[in-house]
């Protein structure tokens, strides 16, 4: 009876337990689950629309994939990869908002439109500029590259071998990625042409700009910078800054994210124990050179680079190896000598006379896995030559794209590493004579056409010894560091110590998460993930292969506004400037002067002269920009003194020396030209960031990547 009281009491959480079970066999766990992950894994987000890590991974691995094909390359540099990643993100952005945009007001590029730029009468300049698509003779554009490409890339997949299945894919990504650079690239271009046309100058505005260019003066003038007053002199308030904080407001906006990092770094070099070390390891190197009867094998023991057994003219040489060469007698030794972190020694190994170079045509015929086949097929071309059939012509109907087998002129040193048997085949083959030999799997057919006049050689032993860090210097380094971690302590110790023992600290670093180094450094975007994952305040050693980094997290700035705090030193300084040009105006006007030379003379100055300003001229020779003598060059009155007047870099007084009119007729319609293209590129700049932020653009890679 108690147990079933106790049944009865825990009557309604059973009903509850049951409930629950009962519902997760019919709610549809795995769509919220999905709709969570989806939630979360957003690499950006563009109006609204996510754009999940896996996606933009998949974009960069195709663009890296086109790189690769494009550049030779098998891999890709951490610097390259970076730039691959912001590139991509920048492209598949822009691509969002240019639908999006497109889309509303019915622009698009049409599949005819499309494929006449990549195979048409006029294809895309873009396209004009891959590698793939170019002729190997010329370097230009070829037809029939792309046309061959194409025809690869329009295969069937299943239908060629499953170990060439993967390369074919490649290529059709790498087709897919150059499509969709060109269709956007040509609807970006639409889109910023529209933009462009709606915004029309007229014939007032045209007028105003052709005066303002038409008229050069030469002016005179006595500066008085605004550096000659120390900022003691005046005084700026916090609500002063904060009223031309809230001035200019919209200029301090920023969309992302920012921290602001306070870092040092210290590269990683060899120490002199290390260098010493390795010192002494080049004397005992020294010494076994000197009697070795093979200084091959002490080239092999000691050196990072290994023994060629050819000969140098003196041009191919490095001038203190010549020098050597030339002076030392055979068996001699010279060294160790340092190069900055490498230790040489040479042996001058022998020395005779012969040509420096020979001109070669080469046939190549692959082994393959029947060897007794190949030597056949070799000794037929051979005897096809022998019996007058000219080698280049025999190589063109072997290897169209041989040109006729011609190697071209090479040195002994240029062919070292197809091995001894080859140079001396080249080198020491009569001119005319036809040789065959079996090297690295390949049959190759050699025929030297022509030889350089004799001259002196030498063969030298090399062994090159490179000074790296030892696990010792290394471990000093990282105690080193490791301590000041632990006695920079907060944020306020952290520059203080860190300049006390020497280091050269940058502080108050402004960084995004879409930076991806560190002062250029590579593999430091690790130190930037750091920063927008920890708390403000963390400290931290990272090791790189170069360097080490210490950083610190000086404060965390949300997207938006940015706090007065941010840019109150900006504000502050031109609001120092101001308050330094009322005061020096008032100090010059109450002198009462009349003239340049009196100025200058007041000053402890001098009169400079500038020529040809006008009053859109960028720079001024010795200043830089200086508004007041551009309005002055337009408006100014020839002969009379101007000033005391606030300028960019101080006070000015000034005279308009003489003007001249430079313009021609003034004609409407060109000035016009000229103005809606300037629009033109002005619009073309702006309009990716204004749709950013219209779009309301959010990138949290730095979540990810």
């Amino acid at each position: 009876m108690a147990a079933l009281q106790k049944i009865r009491n825990k009557a309604g959480l059973l009903v509850g337990v049951i409930a629950l079970a009962l519902l997760a066999f019919i709610f549809p766990w795995n769509e919220v689950t999905s709709f969570i992950h989806k939630q979360k894994d957003k690499a950006f987000v563009v109006d609204g629309d996510i754009v999940s890590t896996g996606a933009y991974h998949q974009r960069i691995t195709d663009f890296e994939t086109f790189q690769k094909m494009i550049s030779g390359q098998t891999s890709l540099d951490e610097n390259t990869t970076s730039q691959i990643r912001e590139f991509v993100y920048e492209q598949m952005v822009k691509e969002m908002m240019l639908d999006k945009e497109s889309q509303k007001i019915g622009l698009s590029v049409s599949d005819t439109e499309l494929n006449d730029m990549l195979t048409g009468a006029n294809p895309s300049p873009l396209l004009r500029q891959i590698p793939l698509f170019t002729d190997p003779k010329t370097g230009q554009f070829s037809v029939q590259a792309l046309n061959q490409f194409l025809s690869i890339v329009n295969t069937d997949t299943k239908s060629v071998p499953l170990e060439q299945q993967a390369q074919l894919e490649n290529l059709k990504s790498v087709w897919a990625t150059i499509r969709g650079m060109i269709k956007y690239q040509r609807l970006e271009e639409k889109y910023n042409a529209l933009l462009a046309n709606s915004v029309l100058v007229n014939d007032i505005e045209a007028k105003a700009n052709s005066e303002a260019t038409k008229a050069t003066s030469d002016i005179a003038y006595v500066l008085n910078r605004y550096s000659s007053i120390a900022d003691s002199t005046v005084s700026v308030s916090d609500k002063e800054i904060e009223k031309l904080y809230n001035e200019r407001k919209n200029n301090f906006k920023t969309q992302d994210e920012l921290r602001k990092i306070s870092y040092f770094t210290k590269q990683i070099v060899p120490s002199e124990s290390d260098y010493a070390a390795v010192e002494k390891e080049a004397n005992t190197a020294r010494e076994k050179l000197a009697t070795a009867d093979n200084p091959a094998l002490v080239v092999a023991d000691y050196s990072e680079v290994p023994y060629q057994d050819v000969f140098f003219s003196e041009k191919n040489l490095s001038a203190e190896e010549g020098k050597f060469a030339k002076e030392a007698s055979v068996g001699d030794v010279y060294g160790p000598i340092r190069e900055n972190d490498t230790y040489r020694i040479y042996k001058l190994i022998d020395r005779t006379s012969a040509a420096d170079s020979v001109k070669m045509r080469m046939i190549i015929v692959p082994e393959g896995t029947d060897k007794l086949a190949a030597n056949a097929k070799a000794d037929s071309i051979i005897n096809v030559i022998k019996q007058g059939k000219e080698f280049a012509v025999v190589a063109n109907e072997l290897y169209p794209q041989s040109n006729g087998g011609e190697v071209g002129w090479v040195t002994e040193p240029q062919l070292a590493s197809a091995g001894k048997d080859f140079v001396d085949a080249a080198f020491k083959a009569p001119i005319g004579e036809v040789t065959k030999l079996n090297l690295q799997g390949q049959i190759q057919i050699v025929k030297v056409e022509a030889k350089t006049q004799p001259t002196t050689k030498y063969k030298l032993a090399l062994v090159q010894i490179p000074v790296t860090v030892s696990d010792q210097t290394l471990a000093a380094l990282d105690n080193e560091l490791n301590q000041f971690v632990a006695e920079s302590g907060n944020a306020k110790d952290f520059v203080k110590v860190a300049q006390e023992k020497g280091y050269n600290v940058t502080p108050n670093t402004v960084i995004t998460g879409a930076y991806p180094n560190i002062a250029q450094i590579n593999g430091s975007r690790q130190v930037i993930s750091w920063a927008f994952h920890e708390k403000v305040g963390s400290v931290k050693k990272f090791d790189l292969s170069d360097y080490k980094i210490i950083a610190l997290i000086n404060s965390k700035i949300d997207a938006g506004y940015l706090p007065v705090s941010e840019v109150k030193d900006v504000l502050k300084a031109e609001l120092l400037k101001d308050k330094k040009a009322e005061k020096m105006i008032a100090d010059m006007k109450a002198k009462n002067l009349t003239s340049l030379d009196a100025y200058a003379q007041s000053l402890g100055s001098k009169v400079d002269t500038v020529k040809f300003v006008t009053f859109n001229t960028p720079n001024i020779m010795g200043i830089g920009r200086e508004s007041a003598l551009n309005v002055y060059a337009e408006v100014g009155q020839v002969n009379k003194l101007a000033g005391p007047v606030k300028g960019d870099n101080g006070v000015l007084v000034l005279t308009v020396l003489n003007k001249t009119d430079q313009s021609k007729d003034f004609n409407v319609q060109s000035f016009k030209q000229t103005a809606n293209n300037q629009n033109m590129y002005r619009i073309m700049s702006q309009a990716t960031q204004v749709l950013k932020e219209k779009l309301d653009v959010k990138d949290n890679r730095i979540a990810f990547f």
